[in-house]
C-alpha cells in the first residue's frame, strides 16, 4: 500500500460518512412527505453540498502526485472533509415522528453554522490549492477564497435576496469550476 492509498482511506471515511449522513437526512425529509414544508435554497444547497463532497473525493486523487506528505499538513487536508461533513450535519433537520418542518425556519435558524463549516471547507480547500499549486492566483485556489467570502457572507445576513443572489452565484461558479477542470481549461 502506497502513503497515498492509506492516507487517501481516512479521507474516503471522513467523506463517506458525510455523503451517508446528507443522504439519510434527505430520505428522512422526504419520508416525513407533507409533515415538511420546503424551501428552494435548502434544496439547491443541499445539492451542492452533495455535488461538492463527490468532487473532493474526485479531487483527491491528485494526492497521489504529491510525494512529500506529513502529519500536519495531512491533519490540514482532513479540515475540508471534516466541515463537509459537519455541513452535512446542519443543512437539513433531524425529522423525527409527528413533528412538522418548515425547511425556510430551519435555513434561516441553523444557517450561520451551515455557512460557517461550508465557508471553512471552502477556505481551506483554497489555501491548500494554493500550497500546491505554488500560488494563490491559481484559479481553484482564488474561486475558492471568492466562494468562502461570499459564503460566509449568508451566514450573517437574513436577507433573502442576499441569500437568492450568492447561492446561485456560488453554485454557478462551482459547477463552472468543475467543468473547468474536467476539460482541463485553465
Amino acid at each position: 500500500m502506497t502513503l497515498f492509498e492509506h492516507l487517501q482511506v481516512l479521507i474516503s471515511i471522513i467523506l463517506g460518512l458525510a455523503i451517508t449522513h446528507l443522504l439519510a437526512s434527505i430520505h428522512k425529509v422526504v419520508q416525513a412527505g407533507a409533515r415538511v414544508r420546503y424551501y428552494w435554497l435548502a434544496v439547491v444547497w443541499t445539492v451542492v453540498l452533495f455535488v461538492a463532497q463527490v468532487e473532493w473525493w474526485w479531487a483527491s486523487f491528485s494526492f497521489q502526485e504529491r510525494s512529500e506528505w506529513n502529519f500536519f499538513f495531512f491533519l490540514f487536508v482532513l479540515l475540508s472533509p471534516v466541515t463537509l461533513y459537519l455541513a452535512a450535519a446542519f443543512v437539513l433537520p433531524d425529522v423525527e415522528r409527528d413533528t412538522d418542518y418548515d425547511l425556510e425556519q430551519y435555513y434561516y435558524t441553523t444557517g450561520k453554522w451551515f455557512f460557517a463549516m461550508i465557508a471553512l471547507s471552502t477556505a481551506f480547500d483554497g489555501i491548500r490549492r494554493g500550497i500546491i499549486a505554488g500560488s494563490f492566483t491559481d484559479f481553484g485556489a482564488a474561486s475558492n477564497v471568492v466562494s468562502a467570502v461570499l459564503v460566509g457572507s449568508l451566514g450573517i445576513s437574513v436577507n433573502r435576496l442576499h441569500h437568492a443572489v450568492i447561492t446561485l452565484s456560488v453554485a454557478a461558479l462551482f459547477v463552472f469550476f468543475i467543468i473547468s477542470q474536467a476539460l482541463e481549461l485553465r
